[in-house]
């Protein structure tokens, strides 16, 4: 047996089955347990176990219930499709399917007739996951869920909020989107 809190990579023999049980990041081959993944060598007293402590955390994946930071990338008839780009209060970054909608019927709690008076290209917003499978989907119900950042359709400048409107400072232009309650203040984890 190696000694406790060895550093190792997968492949390597750290005990033998004679010694400890295989645990967790562990694997028994012909009596060897054998590190699969790259960590520190630990033994669980408690089990006696040749266990290994992964270097890094799993990265993250989107789970229901999650508040995610997303941008929009295409608005449609009935649905917004967006990028989920962080879950919120995680910091490692996500893994697998990133690609997630929101229907017309969770944008707002008011009556919305098309996407684009909510959303536009490129907004950043919060969003709450509400399915995860088969597909993921999402809603913006909620007064802390909305565009955080949002760009002037005119001359991409970041939009100011002045009351319930968002207004461009170069241009002029004022235009409207599904806002959360903290607009501007670049809170992008508040939950």
């Amino acid at each position: 047996m190696i000694k406790d809190g060895t550093f190792v990579f997968p492949g390597e023999i750290i005990a033998t089955t004679e010694e400890l049980l295989s645990g967790y990041g562990t694997y028994n081959i012909n009596n060897d347990i054998i590190s699969g993944i790259i960590g520190t060598f630990q033994v669980n007293k408690n089990r006696m176990s040749a266990e290994v402590k992964p270097l890094t955390n799993t990265p993250n994946s989107v789970n229901k219930g999650d508040i995610v930071l997303i941008e929009i990338k295409k608005t449609t008839k009935s649905m917004v499709l967006v990028d989920i780009l962080h879950v919120a209060g995680k910091k490692r970054s996500l893994f697998g399917d990133t690609i997630a909608a929101i229907h017309i019927s969770n944008l707002s709690r008011d009556y919305v007739s098309a996407t684009g008076e909510k959303y536009r290209i490129g907004d950043i917003a919060r969003a709450k996951v509400i399915q995860v499978k088969p597909s993921i989907k999402l809603s913006t119900v909620g007064p802390d869920l909305g565009v955080i950042k949002s760009y002037c359709v005119n001359c991409r400048n970041v939009l100011q909020k002045k009351k319930d409107k968002l207004e461009c400072s170069i241009c002029g232009r004022v235009e409207t989107r599904k806002v959360a309650s903290d607009y501007g203040e670049g809170n992008l984890d508040k939950r």
